[in-house]
């Protein structure tokens, strides 16, 4: 992959009047990522989805930020991702794809099978996008695909490859094949622009399988805590980055991490807990509980009373590690600025807190 030392300011020459399509649309990612290309002015979107009966979903988050969508402007079609003949076919004469989809572990599927799906889908869209001449791919990946630092004392940054992916979480070994993919794309000749976000916070289906459902977790004032650290980001920043990066000349053929900063586990609690009005986390807990919450996992899967969801001691033990990231390389490349942190969590706890209320 390429890394340009001196990037030049992004020039809107050419961005507004082009043909896009986002895959992933009917996700907390991909939905608000339509909400922000419709502010932008863009006007002929083309949605492929697995399910035509979920883009409400999309249409929700719309009505939720108050975006309107002209007549026309959005065009739905139902299709498999993990076919590229039939995406050409059915969607030729895309000038960028905006790529979201990936599945998260979920109970109708084993490691190897999500593995296989996300993989799947990047080589897909990234035929797809060869085959029919697409002119650029944005590609969504994740931090969970990156390596350590070179030495401990420093940020991980998109220079950094892991030595070994085997002892990775199964969503993370299927962002770095996948990503693999897609930068097999781009050598030869596909312009593709790669994102690797942090956990991202927002406003989405917290009963599902994504990282929406870390919001009640971090409202409901649970007592326990670790010193542990994680990088976050808001799905409104990435769906912004997302676009502003389409119109950066220089962006292609770039990694980009996106971290509005590094918060340690008893932080993001009690900002959660104090959004929600809870107590804030009051028991630490170290290596030795973790070790036990792992062997207990272990044997529940042996037992056959859990189903085994690929998850490693190192991906349990990640509560506990500092790793920091430096998500400082798009504000060199384009006019962005993070939501800070505890305005996120506000924002999206209180959110959750309401729509329960509603519920109840």
């Amino acid at each position: 992959m390429l890394y340009n030392e001196e990037p030049t300011a992004p020039s809107a020459d050419g961005f507004y009047g082009r043909r896009i399509a986002v895959t992933g649309a009917t996700g907390m990612l991909g939905s608000h990522l339509v909400a922000e290309l419709l502010r932008a002015g863009y006007d002929d979107i083309t949605l492929p989805v697995r399910n035509a009966s979920r883009i409400a979903a999309t249409e929700a988050t719309l009505r939720r930020l108050g975006v309107h969508a002209p007549q026309g402007a959005l065009k739905v079609i139902e299709t498999p991702l993990t076919d590229p003949d039939l995406l050409a076919e059915k969607l030729p004469g895309i000038d960028t794809v905006f790529n979201c989809a990936a599945r998260i572990m979920s109970d109708d599927m084993t490691a190897a099978q999500l593995i296989d799906n996300n993989v799947a889908i990047a080589r897909s869209v990234t035929r797809w996008c060869l085959a029919t001449g697409v002119r650029k791919l944005i590609h969504v990946s994740s931090i969970s695909a990156l390596g350590n630092p070179p030495a401990p004392d420093l940020p991980v940054t998109e220079r950094c490859e892991p030595e070994s992916v085997t002892d990775y979480a199964a969503y993370g070994q299927s962002k770095y094949y996948s990503e693999q993919e897609v930068w097999q794309g781009a050598a030869t000749g596909l312009p593709t622009i790669v994102l690797l976000p942090g956990v991202i916070l927002g406003e989405g289906d917290a009963t599902g399988n994504n990282s929406a459902a870390l919001i009640p977790a971090i409202s409901c004032g649970q007592p326990f805590y670790t010193d542990g650290l994680m990088s976050y980001v808001d799905v409104r920043d990435v769906a912004k980055a997302m676009v502003l990066l389409d119109a950066a000349p220089q962006a292609p053929g770039e990694r980009f991490i996106l971290s509005a900063g590094d918060m340690s586990y008893r932080e993001l609690i009690t900002l959660g807990a104090r959004a929600a009005h809870r107590p804030r986390p009051f028991i630490r807990i170290g290596k030795g509980a973790v070790d036990f919450a792992y062997a207990c996992m272990q044997a529940a899967i042996a037992l056959r009373l859990v189903r085994d969801r690929g998850v490693t001691r190192e991906n349990l033990g990640s509560v506990l590690r500092t790793t920091r990231y430096d998500g400082s390389k798009i504000t060199r490349y384009c006019d962005f600025a993070y939501t800070p942190l505890p305005e996120t969590v506000e924002r999206v706890v209180t959110a959750y807190r309401n729509k329960k209320g509603r519920e109840a």
